[in-house]
């Protein structure tokens, strides 16, 4: 039987051990069908070995739900990235498969690696979706995750972490850390994984971690310019269609990030009813994909204050 320690061990893909007291925390797979973020930590960590400072901060890859990535399924009891509340973390139930890892993550990260002292702690949850195209950012809510979030030059979505109760987001950000969602691209695609390395490079970067001039930063930070120039950049959350586990719920086709709609669009079916759009926006995260809670999300460009 696996020691407590063994089972912590089972989570970590790599430690770049430095000595300064930043730590920079990454994390691939915390749903079990996304495994870019893994395949981009395999290609990223033997160049960054050779290149990245220690004495600026140690670098922390982990994997997330284990369990559900060996099956190829989002989660096998509960959504993970759902789960980060108190609620959970203090649960007893040792037969839940996503709480028992839960736990394991959280003592790992809050106590082993931040100790309990979260302001020179990064946070990047590296995520893919269903749908296809434009790769995003989502911040905690506080003033270090969004300006972490906006330095990627990628659409920047307000409002959405709120939205979501439960991730692991919103846990580290309210706890002071400079936590941020990359969302790379449609699952387990080449394209998901180049865009992921590349917004590992631009992170450690930022960080302090690589320098700003090395070759693989600058032309991650291209690349990502690139692939994001033609979608609006500040976007605010307006409209989030959740789902329960009795819908019966199917996007219609032909949507996909940032893809505009109209006010009273037929965007779904839901029960044998059509779900119309209930503003002007942009689409966000269309879910093609049997599970999740969330049927997809509206979006609107932010106006200069």
């Amino acid at each position: 039987m696996q020691t407590i320690e063994g089972v912590k061990n089972n989570h970590i893909v790599k430690i770049l051990k430095g000595s300064s007291d930043i730590k920079f925390i990454v994390i691939g797979g915390m749903h079990g069908n996304e495994h870019s973020g893994l395949l981009a930590f395999e290609k990223i960590i033997p160049t960054l070995k050779k290149v990245y400072h220690p004495e600026k901060g140690s670098i922390y890859f982990l994997k997330g739900n284990i369990k559900a990535l060996q099956k190829n399924e989002r989660f096998i009891d509960k959504d993970l990235n759902r789960l980060w509340l108190k609620k959970y973390i203090n649960n007893e139930d040792d037969t839940n498969v996503e709480i028992k890892q839960l736990k394991i993550l959280n003592e790992l990260i809050t106590n082993d690696i931040c100790q309990n002292k979260f302001d020179n702690c990064f946070f990047l949850d590296l995520h893919t979706f269903s749908a296809k195209s434009g790769v995003f950012c989502i911040p905690a809510s506080n003033a270090k995750s969004e300006a972490f979030a906006l330095s990627f030059g990628t659409p920047f979505i307000e409002k959405l972490a709120e939205t979501l109760p439960g991730t692991a987001l919103s846990y580290f950000g309210n706890k002071g850390m400079t936590s941020v969602v990359f969302e790379g691209g449609t699952h387990n695609t080449p394209e998901a994984t180049k865009n992921l390395i590349a917004a590992l490079w631009h992170s450690f970067a930022y960080a302090g971690l690589v320098d700003d001039n090395l070759p693989q930063v600058i032309q991650s930070r291209q690349y990502i310019q690139k692939i994001s120039y033609q979608y609006p950049h500040q976007l605010e959350l307006i409209y989030h269609h959740k789902l329960k586990d009795w819908h019966h719920f199917k996007m219609n086709r032909g949507y996909y990030n940032f893809k505009p709609i109209e006010k009273s669009e037929n965007l779904a079916y839901q029960d044998n009813k059509k779900i119309l759009s209930p503003s002007q926006g942009y689409i966000l995260m269309p879910l093609y994909q049997k599970k999740g809670s969330d049927g997809f999300f509206i979006v609107k460009e932010k106006k200069p204050e």
